[in-house]
Formats: structure tokens, sequence, C-alpha cells
């Protein structure tokens, strides 16, 4: 005996689910997401139907979702409805309509989902559906992976009735006395995707094949498996050029021998890089394309601007990633500094005594001890600095602890003259976007010690700084 499709739709829906998880299901009022709630209390599985209401079609709207939480209350059926601001998002990002109701439903989708305490997100996609978003992605010039389409499961959202039709489904709605609504906005040949359904699609069953919804399924099906087996691939090669990011980094990539890997697993290496660095949002191929370009051309010191408005950054061989909030941190701390006054420092010092002055915290919590002692002291190259303060006093009577600064100098104590700070970093390998986050001690524009990375050469003054440096001392500075 044929199976009915009153039978069908319950039958898949329990062999695709887990009677034992609780479900958040996806409800518009139309015949797709109605047939699918009606068969999950048919099936007896524990679930909320969820609503979204998007604020585009005003009455008509508001209508649709009194429908949904009227059919719900009729059937026992736990309800949730969730109003959100389609237009606004839109103006304010500057997306498409489509995709600014996207975002925002399955962000009021998984609202819903918390509150409930649901496992997953059901939603109605149907194999008509699939069809439609293969065309969609196709003449969108999708790679392999756009072209898988929908897949049956994606993080916590489950499409359970990808196996039936949009006819099976009103079917399954008329045997059971369900009236559904219809979206006016379906008929609005404006939208690509309605002029797929309502021009395309007829136009290659009539030409071409009438079985051609089942033929586009199949090929995005095909193309899933071959998705999977280079996501597995792109994935171990992310693996092994995944960084562990600075504290201001949201990610960091080594971007070194880029030109090995196969094109097919570049984009997915970049796609893992993207979502485990915390972005919120997909990037487009032309993000990809552009992200690329920075490996490709080897862009040191170049930003380019993501969704999001995140920053991506290609220095000496890696690829950088700076949410919006870490990019205008380090631009709020540039003008951190803190000053010390040299004046009368070596006052009190007895033979072979020290003077402790003070202690300096820095941005990045190491701390500066400070103090002045009367014979030059030992210390170890970088990670301490001794000076005589006569020779300091010469350039200013001020030291100062801060970021650098256009005009900065710097006389390495290994080098052989005077070069600009931005040379000696470059030389140095310093990551130019590690550069502005190093603090310098300063005198004027001159640079008497990087902490961690140089100490500074002091010019002699009539062949000797013995002795002014017995007189007041040097100061000595310690880094934990």
């Amino acid at each position: 005996m044929k199976e009915t499709v009153l039978d069908k739709v319950p039958r898949i829906l329990r062999e695709k689910l887990d009677r034992t998880k609780n479900y958040v299901a996806a409800v518009s009022g139309g015949a797709d997401s109605l047939a699918m709630a009606d068969a999950l209390q048919r099936c007896g599985f524990r679930f909320t139907v969820c609503h979204v209401e998007h604020g585009i079609r005003g009455r008509e709207s508001l209508e649709d979702a009194r429908y949904v939480e009227a059919f719900c209350r009729k059937m026992g059926i736990a309800f949730c409805w969730k109003a959100v601001d389609a237009q606004k998002l839109r103006e304010n990002e500057k997306m498409s309509l489509e995709d600014a109701a996207r975002r925002l439903r399955y962000q009021a989708l998984f609202q819903c989902a918390e509150e409930t305490g649901a496992d997953f997100i059901l939603t109605a996609h149907q194999k008509d559906d699939q069809a439609e978003t293969f065309l969609l992605r196709l003449l969108r010039g999708s790679g392999t992976r756009g072209l898988g389409a929908i897949r049956f499961q994606h993080d916590a959202v489950l499409r359970p009735l990808l196996s039936l039709t949009a006819a099976e489904l009103r079917q399954y709605c008329t045997d059971r006395g369900i009236v559904w609504r219809e979206d006016s906005s379906n008929e609005d040949l404006h939208y690509m995707r309605n002029r797929i359904r309502r021009v395309l699609l007829p136009m290659l069953e009539d030409n071409f094949s009438p079985s051609v919804t089942d033929v586009l399924c199949r090929t995005a099906e095909h193309l899933q498996v071959d998705g999977d087996y280079l996501e597995e691939l792109a994935e171990g090669e992310f693996k092994r050029r995944w960084m562990r990011p600075a504290v201001t980094q949201n990610g960091a990539l080594l971007a070194d021998n880029w030109e090995i890997i196969p094109k097919a697993l570049r984009f997915r290496v970049l796609r893992r890089f993207w979502n485990a660095s915390g972005a919120p949002e997909e990037l487009s191929g032309a993000n990809l394309e552009d992200l690329e370009q920075l490996i490709v051309n080897r862009s040191g010191g170049k930003k380019i601007l993501l969704p999001g408005s995140w920053q991506a950054l290609y220095s000496y061989d890696k690829l950088i990633l700076f949410s919006e909030d870490n990019a205008r941190t380090l631009q709020q701390d540039d003008g951190w500094s803190c000053a010390v006054d040299l004046t009368g420092l070596s006052v009190g010092l007895s033979d072979g005594g020290s003077t402790e002055i003070e202690e300096i915290p820095f941005p990045d919590h190491r701390v500066a001890q400070l103090s002045v002692i009367k014979e030059r002291p030992p210390y170890q190259y970088r990670t301490q600095m001794a000076y005589p303060l006569a020779r300091l006093k010469c350039l200013g009577n001020t030291l100062v602890f801060r970021y650098r600064q256009p005009g900065d100098r710097i006389f390495p104590l290994k080098g052989t003259g005077h070069k600009t700070l931005k040379k000696y970093l470059i030389e140095c390998r310093v990551p130019v976007e590690d550069r502005n986050r190093l603090v310098v001690a300063a005198a004027g524009n001159e640079i008497v010690w990087i902490p961690g990375l140089a100490n500074a050469r002091w010019e002699e003054q009539n062949g000797s700084s013995e002795v002014p440096a017995r007189e007041q001392g040097w100061l000595f500075i310690n880094i934990n």
C-alpha cells in the first residue's frame, strides 16, 4: 500500500529527530511550517513554536503572527512571538532587506531557544527551497561550499523536511484541514528568489526536465559530500597555521608558504580562521579574495576593512584580525604616557648607595622600578637600563615612558650611530601591529631605552662620562 503524505511527514520527523530533545520550531504561518508543527505535535515531540515578525508587511505581518498564535492555542502548543525591525537593520548596515530579515530571524530563534532551554531549532525548508537555493547561489558565482545549498544540520539548526516537496506539504495541510497563510511578498518578482521560483524553475521544467528539482537537489547533495572532504583537509591546514593571538588581537594565522596550499582549500582555511577568531558575521567571496590578496602580495602594514567593522592586517608572514573593540582600544590608548622629573635625583647619594625613586605600571601590566645608583651598575641588556643621569639631563629634565611618536630616534647600544626609531624597528623585524604598542623611555624625541627590546648608547662629552656620572649617579631601571 502506498504511503500517504499524512504518514510520510511524521515518519520523516521520527527518523530525523530525537524524541529526548527539546526543540524550537520556526513557524511563519505558511503551509510548510504549519505542516511541520502539526506533525511534531502528532509525534509527541517537545517543542515551542516561535514566530518572528519582521516588521516588513505592516498589518498583514501582524495578522500572520496572530494566526500562528491562534493555531498554537487551539493545538495546545507552546508559542513565542518575536518582533524585529528588518528595515532598520537594512538601513544601518547597508544590506539587502532579505539578508537583514534572515539575520534578525535567526537571532530571534536562538534567543527563543535560550529562553526555553531548547537543544535545536527546526526550520521547514523543503526540496523546492533546496533547488531554489542551488540556482540562487549558482547565479551569484558560489563555489562548491555554497552550491551544497541547504544542509540538514548547521550548528544547532536542523531542517528535517528537505526530502519533501512543497506540494506534499500543502497536501498534508489540506488533508489535515489546516488553512495556511500566503505571504504576498512571495509574488514580488523584485526578489531574485521569487523570480527563480516563478520564472526560472517552471521554464526549466517545461523545456528541459520535469524532474529538474530532483536533479538540482541531487547535485547539491553530491557537492555537500565533496565539500565535507575539502573541509576536513582545510581543518588540518588551519590547525597547523593558527597562532595564539596577542591580547589586542582576535586571531593570528601563519601565512608563509601560502602558495603550497591547494587553491580549493585556501578560502576554506581563511573562513575557518575568521570564525575561530570570533567574528560575528559571514565573509563574502569578495572579502575572502581581499584577504588572500593581502597574503599573496605580502602587503606588510596594510589593513583592510571586513564585515562588522573588523580589520585584517598582514605583517611578517602573519595575517592578523582585530575586532572593532580591539581596534578602538588600540586607538584610545595611543596617548598613554608617564613622566619622571629628573631634577635633583642625585641629592642624598652616599658612596656606593642607591635611592629608589618610584614604580611605574605599564599598560601591558609590566612594572618599571626606578632607582638612582652612585656607581655604574651591572645590568641585563634589553630587560634593564643603566644611563648616566648627567647625560640624561643634557637631553631634558623629564624622562617620559610612552608609545612611539613621529620624529623619534635612537642611538642603539649595539649600533654605529643614530637612526630613526621606525627604521630601527624595521631592522629588528618588529611586526607593524606591535610597533605602536611598544613602550619606550624618551627624553624629548631621543629614545634611551625600549624595555625588552633594546638599550641606547649615550654620546660622550670630552671623551668620557665618568666624572659627571660619579657626581650625579646612574639611573637604573628594572622591569617586573
